[in-house]
């Protein structure tokens, strides 16, 4: 994987993270109010409401507890990539030597024709 890719990966995954933040947020929320309907059908006397409602909130509960797990994946899966992102990006920079030795070489040949025309230059003054 390369250090674009990396980053696009963290990027799905924090994006991924954020989603299932909010997901776990509406469902806290409609568990409290599963919750709440409960006590209402249990002090109201209404067993076949009362059972319905903890139904309900037993599924919610479960779909919950799913989504915490994601949730703690997800950001083991986060620190895992920044963690070996600096590493991605380093084999990336890597320097080729043979480039290097070529670029030097160049760079030599043009100071030395600048320094030829120089010399030409003050020979003829």
């Amino acid at each position: 994987m390369n250090a674009a890719a990396a980053r696009d990966y963290l990027l799905a995954l924090i994006t991924t993270l954020k989603l299932t933040e909010k997901e776990i947020s509406a469902l806290e929320s409609e568990a409290a109010k599963w919750e709440n309907r409960t006590e209402l059908a249990r002090s109201g006397g209404k067993d076949d409401l009362l059972t319905e409602a903890e139904k309900e909130t037993g599924r919610i509960k479960v779909k919950l507890l799913k989504l915490r797990e994601e949730e703690l994946s997800l950001k083991d899966n986060i620190t895992a990539v920044k963690r070996r992102l600096p590493g991605i990006d380093a084999r990336e920079r890597s320097i080729d030597p043979d480039l290097l030795e070529q670029e030097l070489l160049m760079t030599l040949d043009n100071l030395k024709s600048i320094t030829d025309r120089a010399e030409d230059k003050e020979g003829f003054l």
